[in-house]
């Protein structure tokens, strides 16, 4: 039954195959993925239209009913005694409050789902008219209290309350019609996003069979085609080995990399028989086994021979080179440990004196108070500044240490989420323009490192840009191995002379005591970029502003040139 199409499968490449397979699974998961994104999102979209329609529409009518009620009890007890608090919170909503909330309510049901409530409302609002004018003849008839002694004037306004209770109930009872008409479609909504959610988890249970039914047809034909024939040819090659056959035939007729397998086997078994001992014998580490030649075009055995030799020369040469690397490694492990040391020096036994003496400034000036003249504050304060600026320089000089020693742990980033993650931090002024392609590419790499490079130069281009209305512009341009990002601004730019001096750590164009900076964060970034294998680069003129370049691979650094850890 299966016949036919294992042997179309037998005359297909291994690596065909198994890009099918693959194919076929990745499609049934693509498939079915987008299949229930969809169908997640359709529930989603119901949410949100219960959210932001329905349910204000249902609050909204009721407040609706509630003040159509209200005024109809104003008016009840308007006909009935005077009270001008009632009077006047009629007047208020006749005049605004009704009509607020009306707009209120018909604003709500632009929804296409709610057209026949918006349809039932402003039929209620065209029958409030009648009522309305009937409460504004109410308020004229009864405007003063005299009117409340007159008979005629008491039956009238009695004739009208009998009248608008009438036809305010009917009111009420039709927005309750229509109150439950929304609580209906509600209902409605939310079974079509239950059912919506129940498709989902089918779907998913569906895909869950169809990936383990196309799984085990791909490790079937998996066994079929490559792992039974890999043990027979096995079982053959064995046999040889073993010295029990010269030759053999195999039934196996194919022209992938098996059937290749196959015939070279065939052509190899026919002079193995003779070096078997002492293929064997190498094949332990006997080295100084002596190869007998046939004849002197042996070549088979001539092989064994430079094969011999080769495996000798290669185990010498190997244990010279593991002496090496144990020898490199130790010292690789003891530079290091001062490192580490030195890092741990840093950080305790310098910047604990340097917080001691910032400590101890404050607590002579607090001490001394009103004692410290102006000139001797200002001694105070420029000392717990250079003690502030020389534990930042402490600082840079461990970062600067540490920089690119991530580069091992690389994965796929997307810059132009770093560049957004940096603008967040660094939280520019209103006035400041930052401009970025929004076709930012994919970059391989450590995702911290990366950061502190755009950190770095966006940071600088903000920092030092003394135009009232700076602007920053983030581009790239794609080479062969590397994008080349490129970091813009209008500042004052960077004379020629000192354009590869900024590089250089602690090396700063401006006074420190005008700009609080250290001048470590071009050098951090080109050590970095360089460990890439990129390069920095800046292009700047005095009048235009500056551009500053560096080139960051598109691939995965390969090993030997990734820093040692």
């Amino acid at each position: 039954m299966f016949q036919p199409i294992i042997d179309r499968l037998y005359r297909m490449k291994i690596g065909t195959r198994t890009a099918i397979s693959f194919f076929a699974v990745v499609m049934v998961v693509l498939m079915f993925t987008t299949a229930s994104v969809l169908l997640l999102q359709y529930g989603k979209n119901i949410d949100k239209r219960i959210e932001s329609s329905f349910n204000p529409v249902i609050s909204a009518i009721k407040d609706y009913h509630i003040l159509i009620g209200e005024t109809g009890h104003l008016s009840a007890d308007l006909s009935l005694q005077p009270s001008e608090i009632k009077k006047i919170r009629l007047e208020k909503i006749l005049e605004r409050g009704y009509t607020r909330q009306k707009l209120r309510v018909i604003g709500l049901c632009q929804e296409p789902g709610l057209a026949d409530i918006k349809k039932r409302i402003i039929g209620v609002d065209k029958q409030f008219e009648s009522v309305a004018r009937m409460e504004r003849d109410l308020i004229k008839l009864m405007d003063t209290a005299g009117a409340y002694q007159d008979a005629n004037k008491l039956e009238k306004a009695k004739e009208i309350r009998i009248k608008l209770e009438e036809k305010i109930s009917k009111q009420l009872y039709s927005l309750s019609e229509t109150s439950l008409l929304a609580i209906s479609v509600f209902n409605k909504l939310n079974t079509q996003k239950f059912a919506s959610y129940r498709t989902l988890t089918y779907l998913l249970l569906i895909m869950i069979v169809v990936i383990i039914l196309v799984s085990i047809l791909s490790i079937y034909i998996t066994n079929v085609t490559i792992i039974r024939p890999i043990k027979e040819l096995s079982a053959i090659l064995d046999e040889v080995g073993e010295g029990k056959i010269i030759s053999f035939q195999s039934d196996i007729n194919r022209e992938d990399e098996i059937g290749t397998m196959i015939a070279s086997a065939q052509k190899v078994v026919s002079g193995f028989k003779t070096k078997e001992q002492v293929a064997n014998a190498i094949g332990k580490g006997e080295y100084n086994i002596n190869v007998p030649l046939l004849s002197r075009k042996d070549r088979l055995g001539k092989a064994l021979i430079e094969m011999r030799d080769n495996l000798l020369r290669s185990k010498i040469k190997e244990a010279e080179n593991l002496k090496s690397l144990e020898a490199y490694t130790l010292k690789l492990e003891k530079k290091n440990k001062e490192l580490d040391q030195f890092a741990y020096i840093t950080s305790h036994d310098l910047k604990s004196p340097l917080r001691g003496i910032n400590n101890l400034t404050e607590w002579i000036e607090e001490d001394m108070g009103d004692q410290l003249s102006a000139d001797s504050k200002g001694y105070f304060k420029m000392m717990r500044g250079r003690v502030h600026r020389l534990e930042a320089l402490i600082n840079s000089i461990l970062k600067f240490s540490r920089a690119g020693r991530s580069i091992d742990d690389q994965e796929t980033i997307k810059s132009k989420d770093v560049v957004l993650e940096v603008l967040g931090q660094l939280n520019p002024k209103p006035e400041c323009s930052v401009l970025f392609d929004e076709t930012l590419p994919e970059v391989i790499g450590n995702k911290r490192d990366l950061k502190e490079v755009f950190l770095n130069f966006i940071s600088n281009a903000i920092i030092h840009n003394n135009n009232p209305h700076p602007v920053v512009n983030i581009t790239y341009k794609s080479n062969d191995n590397f994008y080349d990002f490129c970091i813009a601004d209008n500042g004052p730019g960077i004379p020629k002379e000192f354009q590869q001096k900024i590089f250089t750590i602690f090396q700063t164009l401006e006074r420190r005591d005008d700009v609080e900076t250290v001048g470590a964060g071009l050098a951090i970034v080109k050590k970095i970029v360089e460990e890439y294998g990129g390069l920095t680069w800046v292009d700047s003129d005095e009048e235009l502003g500056s551009k500053f370049y560096f080139s960051w691979p598109k691939y995965p650094i390969p090993p030997e040139h990734q820093h040692p850890v």
